[in-house]
């Protein structure tokens, strides 16, 4: 914990809250709140496969000299060596909004937002500035001097040149696909569709806008059919269908990765079916795009009723087999808490007599929080909530806040 920890608690607190379940009678937690100065509490370095990367205070990486995730000082140049070619930043401390990263120290690089790949020089170092703000700086080059605080880690990529990386093409996504004619549930996650249409349709609309912060799309390429589409087209194009099946492609493209998305759209009857006419394929009864119950488990059905597997719907996560999941969930190196019903929880969740907290995003919290009344508490790193216990010479009481 930042050793500044006093110091802070006496600052304005800027904070966002949500409703959230409080561990105890006597507390009303909601969220993570910011100090006002701009300096960050921690700052978490991963590999883009969730590996954990280590920082030094020295180039020898030697483990006297490894630096805690949450004592990294503003202005201070620290050091961290690592064998994959693409890495993520997250920070608390501040809001994720108002922290900008830099690759390079170019005067026209622009800041990417935390959470983004970012892709290292194989074989060599880069530089990496962190920088807070006072406000949502927007799109922002490093040449802006307007920033509150600035850190600067140096990362070693000891990848060879010719090594493949094994995450390639699995950070950029669309945000959705609409078509103007036809049933389709979009997951940016599943890749592959299947949807019918009439035989009278002769053409369809087709919107697919890319998964990306703040609507910034400059640096954003998708592509239907073959055709580049952008937000003065408001991402759709009109194509063509011919009796049958019809394969349509989808790319997003940003920073060298890229996404491909397939429609499988049949007119008028499949590739296999010789029926040409008006009306779309017998359904024989099968229920599409909805919940199923299936030997008493619940399961969802897409366009073509079909099981959703290994994918989330809204707030609920399909298994391999098709069955909703619940209770715990390691997805994407994360973990998740689902409730009896399936549903991703947020905020305080008591577990097998232990207290969680889980963040907006349903994402389990660990280390250091604090909520709007100025009281910190501390999650194990298995995410528990620690009390009647001294952390980092912090004591915690019996209801797992700090005693000052």
């Amino acid at each position: 914990m930042n050793r500044n920890i006093k110091r802070i608690v006496a600052l304005t607190i800027a904070a966002t809250a949500f409703s959230a379940i409080v561990p105890a009678t006597s507390l009303t937690l909601t969220t993570t709140a910011y100090a006002s100065t701009g300096d960050l509490s921690s700052i978490k370095l991963k590999t883009s496969g969730g590996s954990t990367i280590k920082t030094y205070s020295d180039d020898n990486y030697k483990s006297k000299n490894e630096v805690d995730d949450d004592e990294l000082k503003n202005n201070e140049t620290y050091y961290a060596k690592t064998s994959s070619s693409k890495i993520k930043i997250s920070v608390n401390g501040a809001d994720s909004s108002n922290v900008r990263i830099f690759k390079g120290r170019t005067s026209s690089t622009k800041g990417v937002k935390t959470g983004s790949t970012i892709e290292l020089s194989k074989g060599s170092t880069t530089v990496l500035t962190i920088r807070t703000y006072n406000d949502n700086p927007g799109t922002v080059k490093y040449s802006d001097d307007s920033y509150s605080s600035q850190y600067t880690i140096r990362v070693k990529c000891t990848a060879s040149s010719s090594s493949d990386d094994e995450d390639d093409n699995k950070d950029v996504y669309l945000k959705s696909i609409s078509l103007s004619e036809g049933d389709l549930s979009f997951s940016k996650n599943t890749s592959d569709y299947s949807v019918n249409v009439s035989g009278s349709v002769d053409e369809i609309k087709i919107t697919a806008k890319p998964d990306c912060d703040s609507d910034e799309y400059d640096d954003y390429e998708v592509r239907i059919d073959g055709s580049i589409v952008d937000e003065s087209d408001k991402f759709r194009k009109t194509v063509s269908l011919n009796k049958g099946k019809n394969d349509i492609k989808i790319t997003v493209k940003n920073d060298g990765d890229k996404r491909t998305y397939t429609l499988n759209i049949y007119r008028g009857g499949s590739s296999n079916n010789s029926n040409s006419s008006d009306t779309p394929l017998p359904t024989k009864n099968i229920k599409t795009n909805q919940w199923v119950q299936v030997n008493g488990r619940w399961q969802y059905n897409d366009s073509m009723g079909n099981p959703v597997k290994n994918n989330w719907i809204r707030n609920y996560y399909l298994q391999s087999d098709g069955n909703m999941a619940t209770g715990w969930l390691n997805y994407g190196s994360t973990w998740y808490y689902l409730g009896g019903d399936g549903a991703k929880k947020a905020g305080w969740q008591l577990v097998n007599g232990n207290w969680y907290y889980m963040d907006s995003e349903g994402r389990m919290q660990t280390g250091w929080i604090k909520d709007v009344s100025g009281k910190y508490y501390y999650l194990y790193s298995n995410g528990a909530m620690a009390y009647n216990t001294t952390i980092g010479g912090y004591r915690l009481g019996s209801n797992g806040a700090w005693i000052k």
